[in-house]
């Protein structure tokens, strides 16, 4: 008679087992749902504000940001990663812009602007209402995916320096783990997970944010760097206070 083999109890997180394919797969997917993420936070920020701080400049406001995203590109031309950032930037705008130009957005949103609905009645007024106001909804979905997609690309641009702050940080967390072992420092499971969380938040939330922020006149590279450093302080705090044992 054989005896039984016991049974294999389940993971309690299955992310813990992802080989290297899984992990690629699972920032990948990440990445894609914090970019649609900001931009639908975007648009509703945006729509937002036609209706009151930027009343005055509903459809400008969008593509100012656009605009401004690009010249903050065009001071700093040249990345570790990419030889001309400005040729990058100008291919995602057109890529972004590609399918709104074959449905013909902004010349069906020109066409209603210049028309008088008061003229019109009934059904006809209705459906010119909606197509309005549905053409510039998708109008300004085009400018808010762009400036999400620049945005995107100018963290790329910064990812070695957000590598290197991470290396650093790592690097500094282990120095003084090691001194904590050797010292007989004592253990401190509550510090550890919640600066495991903070560094969590700081690469998630701090990048959408970063993605769906709605107003102009700050320098992209401050918020990086930011981040950057939250990221790098939050995961040396959790090396240092990582079980002194396995």
């Amino acid at each position: 008679m054989t005896p039984q083999s016991a049974p294999r109890r389940p993971m309690p997180n299955g992310s813990s087992n992802a080989g290297p394919v899984g992990w690629t797969l699972i920032i990948v997917l990440g990445l894609i749902g914090s970019i649609i993420m900001s931009w639908f936070i975007g648009v509703v920020i945006e729509m937002a504000g036609c209706y009151s701080i930027w009343a005055d400049n509903c459809m400008g406001h969008s593509r100012d940001l656009v605009a401004e995203d690009l010249n903050y590109i065009a001071a700093a031309p040249r990345s570790i990663l990419f030889p001309d950032t400005v040729a990058v930037a100008n291919w995602l705008i057109g890529w972004v812009a590609w399918p709104y130009q074959h449905l013909q957005i902004e010349q069906v949103y020109n066409h209603y602007q210049a028309v008088d609905l008061t003229q019109l009645k009934g059904i006809r007024k209705a459906l010119a209402a909606i197509t309005k106001d549905g053409s510039r909804l998708l109008l300004i979905s085009q400018y808010v995916l762009q400036d999400t997609m620049l945005r995107f690309a100018i963290a790329v641009f910064a990812a070695p320096a957000f590598v290197l702050a991470c290396l650093l940080g790592a690097v500094d967390g282990l120095v003084r783990r090691d001194l904590r072992k050797w010292g007989g420092g004592r253990e401190s499971s509550f510090v550890y997970h919640n600066a495991k969380r903070a560094t969590t938040w700081s690469c998630v939330a701090g990048f959408t944010l970063y993605l769906a922020w709605p107003f102009g006149g700050f320098n992209p590279a401050y918020m990086v760097l930011i981040f950057t450093v939250l990221v790098a302080f939050s995961l040396s705090t959790a090396l240092a206070s990582f079980k002194k044992y396995l």
